[in-house]
């Protein structure tokens, strides 16, 4: 599998909402992806790692000072449990989420005014908790924390033998959200065979 160029850094969703995160209530949309991948095989080609995995902790990252608004990214650090497809050099992998915003009163700066510290949120991007298990669809070499989820279609919640219904909109995720974990794992594996084959190629950004 290979990695395919993505346009999906906390940072530059930041730089897409800071207009707007200052007066609209969360939840907020997502600014425009390069990518959206359309299927379990898009996923796994484009994906350097899919993993089984729990939540073990979550923290405060890095913080994004945007002048009226300031983002503190969560950390998620994920303890792998079975690594369906790819490769990894240790059982465990961090990756960044939105975490929480606050609205800052600046000097000479007029305008709504709001002090307290509330989570940020991005429509359809699930909010990990300490002991969550999930599938992740990941990409690597993603600084600074070394992966990436492949977007909100690259997260699925598990519950028991099924895929937990977070009645996302997204309509890959719906899809897949209709299987089993079994199911899930299968089409994994039927990914990774037809990636093998040269029949699935990583998803890239549209011309344009």
């Amino acid at each position: 599998m290979a990695s395919s160029w993505r346009l999906r850094g906390l940072g530059a969703v930041v730089l897409l909402m800071v207009v707007v995160a200052a007066c609209v209530e969360p939840p907020v949309e997502h600014g425009d992806r390069a990518v959206h991948y359309d299927s379990i095989g898009e996923l796994v080609a484009s994906a350097d790692a899919v993993a089984i995995g729990r939540v073990a902790a979550t923290s405060r990252g890095r913080v994004l000072d945007q002048e009226d608004v300031v983002f503190t990214i969560m950390d998620v650090r994920v303890v792998v449990e079975r690594l369906l497809a790819g490769r990894m050099s240790t059982g465990t992998f961090t990756i960044e989420q939105p975490g929480w915003e606050k609205t800052v009163r600046r000097p000479g700066w007029r305008g709504w005014f709001d002090a307290g510290e509330r989570p940020w949120r991005l429509q359809d991007e699930l909010r990990l908790t300490e002991g969550d298990r999930g599938v992740f669809f990941l990409a690597g070499d993603r600084p600074p924390t070394g992966w990436e989820l492949l977007g909100p279609e690259g997260l699925y919640l598990i519950d028991g033998a099924e895929l937990a219904d977070t009645v996302r909109s997204d309509p890959t995720v719906r899809t897949v959200e209709a299987m089993t974990v079994t199911e899930l794992q299968a089409g994994v594996g039927a990914a990774v065979a037809a990636v093998g084959r040269g029949e699935l190629k990583p998803k890239m950004p549209s011309a344009g």
